[in-house]
């Protein structure tokens, strides 16, 4: 069977296409059904990327108990995800199905650099939120002073600057010196400087400053974890100067936690170097909880603790304050934040896996030039692969966070309602699942 256009022949019986451009080329298109579907397969993951990193964009947008530095970080990361399924990959799956390039050579220009600039920015967004990380369990105390929200949004900026310097411009002067596409092809540039130089700066500094991090982070997860449960924890401390926080707990007989009515004693002690205060508070002849601060400044966190317990302060200010050095509220505060630790460092994980592979190919391919062969198919599935990493962040986030499971659920279930009232009958309330926050990042 033979099909004619002004420019193409179709052959029916191998799903193919003789085509002829207005320079007088000639080229060849297969469209067989194996192509076809796999086009439609790698259509329908651009769109599972882009529908689970925007559920990410409207959650953390939307629900107030999500709006946490962190999650600033994490829905720029899904801003950078998003992009990488809306503007980069639709494009790759029809070039890598057909082999042929059909949007001209101007866009594969602009393609190579969004996917530069989405790629970039979703792996040093990830850097960022290890950083976030690793100075929130490190150094709790002056964690929310060091990490306003203001300061997040210029961290946020600075990778955002960094992923277009990279992209944009170094794709235009590359361009401008290397010979035109040839017709049908969109061809990244092999100039070693600069596949060193973007690898560098996208890839592996980034790996760098992850793997320190988590390193450290999990080093301090590992001591205080050991600290709590030999009833000791130091949350700060370098022996001269910074503020000191030593918790210990002891296990008396009976009696309350707390009395306001009940006889609270306090003793104080300081040392030689600095002041050190701890805070003995009874009730009977039970031992409760014993808080020892230190600090070097003119304050004095022992008269703190005082005005804390004082006898004669009402039953109101004495819960307000003995709240605000609440034990179990540290705790359940490191907990937290050793939680959130594991599910970045899943996160991070991940991305090695995704990312690893094709960033050592892209640095070989670098150095060999035209020493080194490679099969099309495998410079796409290390492309590919790259690229999913945009797609499972969302997954993790749903599996291992339960404020962003909760959140994906209350959008899911304002879209669909009816079956959200079948499936969550007890918790259903005017239309709207109703959760109870609960901040796991």
């Amino acid at each position: 069977m033979l099909k004619t256009d002004e420019n193409c022949t179709y052959f029916g019986v191998n799903y193919s296409f003789e085509c002829r451009t207005n320079d007088g080329e000639s080229f060849h298109i297969e469209v067989s059904p194996e192509r076809v579907s796999l086009c439609l397969l790698l259509l329908f993951f651009a769109l599972s990327t882009i529908f689970g990193n925007g559920l990410v964009i409207v959650a953390v947008s939307r629900e107030r108990y999500l709006h946490t530095v962190t999650n600033y970080f994490i829905m720029s990361l899904a801003v950078a995800d998003c992009l990488v399924g809306l503007l980069v990959m639709p494009f790759s799956a029809v070039y890598d199905s057909f082999s042929y390039w059909f949007f001209g050579p101007d866009f594969c220009d602009v393609w190579h650099s969004f996917d530069v600039l989405a790629s970039s920015a979703s792996i040093l967004n990830l850097c960022v939120i290890s950083l976030d990380r690793y100075w929130a369990i490190t150094d709790p105390l002056s964690y929310p002073t060091k990490m306003s929200p203001k300061r997040a949004c210029r961290l946020i900026a600075l990778v955002w600057v960094c992923s277009a310097l990279i992209s944009f411009p170094a794709i235009a002067w590359w361009r401008s010196v290397s010979e035109p596409h040839p017709s049908g092809e969109c061809l990244f540039t092999e100039d070693t400087a600069y596949l060193f130089f973007s690898s560098t700066i996208s890839f592996y500094g980034p790996l760098l400053i992850m793997v320190f991090t988590y390193f450290r982070i999990f080093r301090a997860a590992t001591l205080q974890t050991r600290s709590l449960k030999q009833g000791q924890k130091l949350v700060s401390s370098n022996g001269e100067g910074e503020v000191e926080l030593t918790l210990r707990i002891h296990r008396g007989g009976g009696g309350s936690s707390s009395s306001a009515n009940g006889n609270t004693g306090l003793g104080r002690t300081q040392s030689q170097k600095g002041r050190q205060c701890s805070c003995v508070r009874e009730n009977g002849s039970s031992r409760l909880a014993e808080q020892s601060f230190g600090s070097s400044d003119d304050g004095d966190p022992c008269a703190l603790l005082q005005e804390a317990v004082a006898p004669d302060s009402s039953s109101r200010v004495v819960s307000r304050n003995l709240k605000n050095f609440s034990l179990s509220k540290k705790f359940c505060k490191f907990a937290k934040e050793k939680k959130a630790a594991k599910t970045l460092g899943t996160v991070m994980g991940v991305f090695i896996i995704c990312w690893l592979p094709f960033f050592v190919n892209n640095v070989l391919m670098g150095i060999c030039q035209e020493g080194c062969s490679q099969s099309p198919l495998v410079a796409a599935i290390l492309t590919w692969l790259g690229w999913s990493n945009s797609a499972m962040n969302p997954v993790i986030y749903a599996c291992m966070a339960r404020d962003f499971r909760r959140a994906f659920t209350r959008i899911l279930c304002s879209c669909c309602p009816r079956s959200c009232r079948k499936r969550y009958q007890p918790g259903w309330r005017g239309g709207i699942a109703q959760f109870e926050p609960q901040d796991d990042f």
